[in-house]
Parts: structure tokens; C-alpha cells; sequence
């Protein structure tokens, strides 16, 4: 029978570490000359580190990181920023609450992140910041893109939510931008059921990331003065610790979801039909918050997304939703957004939100299947038996 491992791992030293948490009664961090917890400081430190960055600021999860790099940028009013269509909400929904309109740029059909040349076709003068997303921790193509950005003199993020470990050109994930953001929600390869982080190397930037997280506070200055907008995004004490505890377990887990993931592809493409995401070139380590493949009908008697994610649940083999494209979704075909932003410069929404307008996105999305990251902390003979049902699969419904 097909198992999965549990997804959260932990043991008696995460316990513990909450635990300890509530018993010294210090349940938030205070501020960086005045500090009431621990965890939160030493994990910045040691997340900081293990990301090979100089700046880690902890926040209350993915989706604020991005937010407040944002406005650390001074984007917001009437600014366009370019993201991937093929991303969670969050990665636009960001974009909305800093005042600015998201673009939607259409994926490469290999790597299923965004297009950097098509990303480029999408720049305007109003174009402010483009957001690469790292979609099932594959890098998108940082060394193109930063060529664009430098020629274009805009800003570069990398929403990091499935890239914790991603290694592109040598360097991690979150370090070829300004500033790259990370979530610790609870389906993430590093988890704490809620949390993010935002990393980048430039001083100025971290102070002003810190400040706009931390209620407009200055680090060293009194702590009921306050310099500019911000808010309370901080992270808890004990979602902190045990991020620590998680984060001692991570590199293991990463090798092994990298092994086994490039024993399962070599077997899963090998199946004509089949084509397992496609590594960015240049990519060393991959995060692979998900796996992700696309199937081709003609060679599975036809049959739907639907019913060969049902053949896979029949033989207990788990499945994760894929993001539908942001295109369709009613909240950007409808614009129910922020009341008095223009957003008609966008390429969305009306009939501006017709597939037609994202053909690659529209394909992959419609033949995609994924894995859940905990499928590949599996022992290799049950990825075998995924690929003895999805061979099995293709036999039956004598495809191509």
C-alpha cells in the first residue's frame, strides 16, 4: 500500500521548544536594542546564514514579505509590477495592497516559471518592479532577467515561497534581487504553520524592511517613536522556535527531496506522454515545494485532469491542487480590488482575461499534475509504484 510521510515532521524537541517558549513567559521578541525573546533573533541569524545572505527579517508570513518590500521599494499609486501568471494570489494580491497594478506575464513551457523575454515585452513606463517567482522552487531565469532589469532600470524581488535551499549560478534563491521573501505556512518544506522572512544584502534596505514591518520604529531609537508608515507584521516567539527546530532537519530533508526527485523524473519522463518541470538551466538544488508534470492526453485515451488525478487517488497516491492561472480568477476578471485605483492599464480582466492572452499558462495548467513535497521524503520503492501506475495508466487507455 502507498504511503506518504506525515507533513509536518516533528518530535519532541519541537515540543519542547514551545514549551520552553510559553514557560518563560517572553512570547514576543521586543526590539533589536531592547529584545524580550530569543528565537526570533537567533532565527533571522540562522536563517540568514543558511540562505548565504547578509539580512533576515522575520515576519508574520509570505504574503506581508511581500507587501513590505514593496513599499521598502516606494512602489505603490498607478506603479506596474510584472509577475508570472502562474503563481498563488498572494504574489499579485501584494501588488494590490501596495496601491499598484500587477501584470500578468505568461510561463515558459518547460520550466513552468515566469518568461523572462516575455517579461521584458510587458515593460512600460510605468513599470516599476518585476517579481520572479520560484514555482516549486525552480528558479526563474535570474541571469536574464536581471539583464532586463538593469536595462530598464527597475527593480528586481523573488517571491522565494516554494525555493527554500534553491541553488541557480552558484548562489541561493532570494539573493539574485533586491530583496527575496519566503512563507513558512504549513504545507512548506521549512514550516512553523505560519511565518515568513524577507533576506537581502544591501543595509539600507534591511533597515527600511525592518522599520515598515515593526510599526515604523528605527533600530536604536525609542521605541514609541515612530519614523514612517508601517505595521505590525512581526513573527511570534513561538512560531520562531520552532522554525528553529525545523530549520536544524531542513538540509536533509532537502538532499533527500532532491535525489528522490531526480530518481522520479528520470522514470516518470521516460513514459512517453509524460513531462516532468523542467530544471531552469544553471539550477544546482531545487526546493520542490511541489512536483509538478503535464500529461499528454492523445497518449491517456483522452482522459481529463480530473480523472487521472482520480486513478492516482485510487491507488493512494496524493495529489496537490495546481494554482489556476491569475487570469481567471473572478476577483482580476471582475476587478473587485482596492476601490479608486485605475487598473485599466492592466492586461486582465473583462476580456482582457480570456485564455487566449495566456496560451502557455492556459496548456500547462489544463494537463498539470503535482505532487505534494512530502511524497518525496518517500522510500524509493513507493515512487516506483507511481510510476508503475502511471505506466499501468497509459497502457490501459492504449494512448500514443
Amino acid at each position: 500500500m502507498f504511503q506518504t510521510p506525515q507533513w509536518p515532521i516533528w518530535d519532541q524537541d519541537d515540543l519542547a521548544a514551545v514549551t520552553e517558549v510559553v514557560q518563560s513567559g517572553k512570547w514576543w521578541c521586543g526590539a533589536p536594542l531592547n529584545q524580550v525573546g530569543k528565537n526570533l533573533w537567533a532565527f533571522q541569524e540562522e536563517f540568514a546564514q543558511f540562505q548565504e545572505v547578509k539580512h533576515c527579517i522575520a515576519v508574520a508570513n509570505g504574503t506581508v514579505a511581500i507587501e513590505v518590500v514593496l513599499l521598502a521599494l516606494g512602489i505603490g499609486l498607478g506603479d506596474e509590477v510584472i509577475v508570472p501568471d502562474y503563481t498563488f494570489v498572494a504574489s499579485a494580491s501584494a501588488v494590490i495592497a501596495a496601491n499598484a497594478v500587477p501584470i500578468f506575464c505568461d510561463i515558459d513551457r518547460d520550466t513552468f516559471v515566469l518568461d523572462a523575454n516575455k517579461a521584458e515585452t510587458l515593460i512600460t513606463p510605468r513599470t516599476k518592479a518585476i517579481i520572479a517567482v520560484h514555482l516549486g522552487g525552480n528558479p526563474v531565469d535570474m541571469k536574464r532577467l536581471g539583464e532586463i532589469a538593469e536595462k530598464h532600470h527597475i527593480s528586481l524581488i523573488e517571491d522565494c515561497a516554494h525555493a527554500h535551499g534553491s541553488r541557480y549560478h552558484g548562489k541561493r534563491a532570494g539573493n539574485w534581487s533586491a530583496a527575496g521573501t519566503f512563507s513558512f505556512q504549513a504545507s512548506k518544506t521549512l514550516t512553523a504553520g505560519e511565518g515568513g522572512a524577507i533576506i537581502c544584502n544591501d543595509d539600507a534596505l534591511a533597515d527600511a524592511l525592518y522599520s515598515i514591518s515593526d510599526c515604523g520604529r528605527k533600530k536604536g531609537e525609542y521605541f514609541y517613536a515612530h519614523f514612517q508608515y508601517g505595521t505590525n507584521y512581526r513573527l511570534s516567539e513561538f512560531h520562531a522556535a520552532l522554525l528553529r527546530k525545523q530549520l536544524q532537519h531542513f538540509p536533509q530533508q532537502h538532499a533527500l527531496r532532491n535525489t528522490r526527485a531526480k530518481y522520479l523524473t528520470e522514470h516518470l519522463n521516460a513514459i512517453e506522454g509524460i513531462r516532468v518541470m523542467q530544471p531552469t538551466p544553471g539550477t544546482e538544488e531545487l526546493g520542490y515545494y511541489i512536483y509538478p508534470f503535464v500529461y499528454d492526453p492523445a497518449c491517456f485515451g483522452q482522459i481529463s485532469n480530473a480523472e487521472f488525478k482520480n486513478r492516482l487517488h485510487q491507488a493512494g497516491i496524493p495529489t496537490a491542487d495546481c494554482y489556476p492561472p491569475l487570469h481567471t480568477l473572478v476577483c482580476f476578471k471582475n476587478r473587485q480590488l482596492r476601490k479608486g485605483i485605475d487598473y485599466s492599464s492592466a492586461n486582465w480582466g473583462g476580456t482582457k482575461s480570456e485564455d487566449q492572452y495566456f496560451p502557455v499558462v492556459t496548456e500547462v495548467y489544463g494537463r498539470s499534475i503535482q505532487f505534494p513535497q512530502n511524497l518525496l521524503l518517500a522510500e524509493q520503492s513507493q515512487l516506483d509504484q507511481v510510476v508503475d501506475v502511471i505506466q499501468y495508466l497509459r497502457s490501459k487507455e492504449r494512448g500514443c
